[in-house]
């Protein structure tokens, strides 16, 4: 946003192809980046990769001070996971009750990043907005100031961390599930209180807490979803509830852009809907993720896993 301000000398026609370009540059950056990681243990031993697996596994004991464990890497489970099987029991309660969450977190999430600018720029508490983000230029268009742009870049870039931040030391200290509920139950409240206007200043303080609290339940919902599946369908199950996300995603943002045309408060009415349907999803929810074993050898997570020298059994 900074990048499209009238203090970089652009021409507004032209602004948006350079914030464009700009937000292509963590794309490339990522190409970069993603060359230099290494696959994961398991997929060299599935291949018949003996060596390649345990010097990354010696490199993950190094940079974590472990000693590495002695013996030769199995892999006991090699099965593969399709669409269909995310569905299946025992994870088709789950499975549903997480689609459900990220369809409605991605909506709101997304959604709101495009109504947060129209509340600053049309503000329905007061026709006068409390920051001045916002100004009439010779051509009749209402545009933002440098001082708008500046603060909405600020505020996506010191909220978006903190609701993440958020998420993931709440997610370790009182759990997943509780994690949801302060989340999803404290956006609730905080939307249907930006619905009653009170004041321009209380406005703003809402928008701030509303945006923690999504990026909050965004972070957790990430860390539920891949923890919830045993790791021959993480991948499967992980890209199924990401389309979701997307679709969500989409229809968050189509909708807030038809329904600001007519009043920012429809677009709340409608955030308040979905909010409420993670609500009632998240009553339901019954499986807490924090501190097990990701099954990687066995269906039982209660089964204890024994290992020596040579290799890793159940009893």
């Amino acid at each position: 946003a900074v990048v499209s301000t009238q203090s970089t000398g652009m021409e507004f026609d032209s602004g948006w192809r350079y914030l464009t370009l700009l937000a292509a540059v963590p794309i490339l950056v990522m190409l970069v980046l993603t060359h230099l990681m290494e696959e994961s243990p398991r997929y060299f031993v599935i291949n018949n990769r003996q060596e390649e697996a345990e010097r990354v596994l010696g490199k993950i004991f190094k940079q974590n001070g472990r000693e590495p464990l002695q013996g030769t890497v199995l892999v006991v489970d090699e099965r593969s996971a399709n669409f269909a099987d995310v569905w299946l029991k025992p994870y088709t309660a789950g499975s549903i009750q997480i689609s459900i969450l990220f369809l409605c977190n991605s909506f709101v999430y997304f959604g709101f990043y495009m109504l947060f600018p129209d509340i600053m720029s049309n503000n329905y508490c007061s026709t006068d907005t409390y920051l001045k983000v916002t100004h009439v230029d010779s051509s009749g268009c209402t545009v933002y100031t440098d001082d708008g742009y500046v603060f909405l870049a600020l505020s996506t870039l010191i909220l978006f961390p903190t609701g993440k931040l958020v998420g993931t030391y709440l997610s370790e200290i009182v759990g997943r599930r509780e994690t949801f509920c302060i989340s999803i139950f404290g956006g609730t409240l905080v939307t249907i209180s930006l619905a009653v206007c009170l004041s321009p200043y209380l406005t703003y303080v809402q928008l701030i807490f509303a945006d923690i609290l999504y990026s909050t339940y965004n972070e957790v919902l990430w860390i539920y979803g891949p923890e919830f599946y045993p790791t021959y369908m993480r991948g499967t199950a992980v890209g199924v509830h990401n389309g979701l996300a997307k679709l969500g995603a989409g229809l968050g943002c189509f909708l807030t852009t038809y329904l600001d045309e007519y009043d920012v408060r429809y677009s709340i009415y409608c955030y308040i809907a979905v909010l409420l349907i993670s609500c009632v999803t998240v009553v339901f929810m019954k499986k807490e993720t924090r501190g097990q074993h990701l099954q990687d050898t066995r269906d039982n997570e209660n089964t204890p896993l024994i290992c020596d020298d040579q290799r890793c059994r159940t009893d």
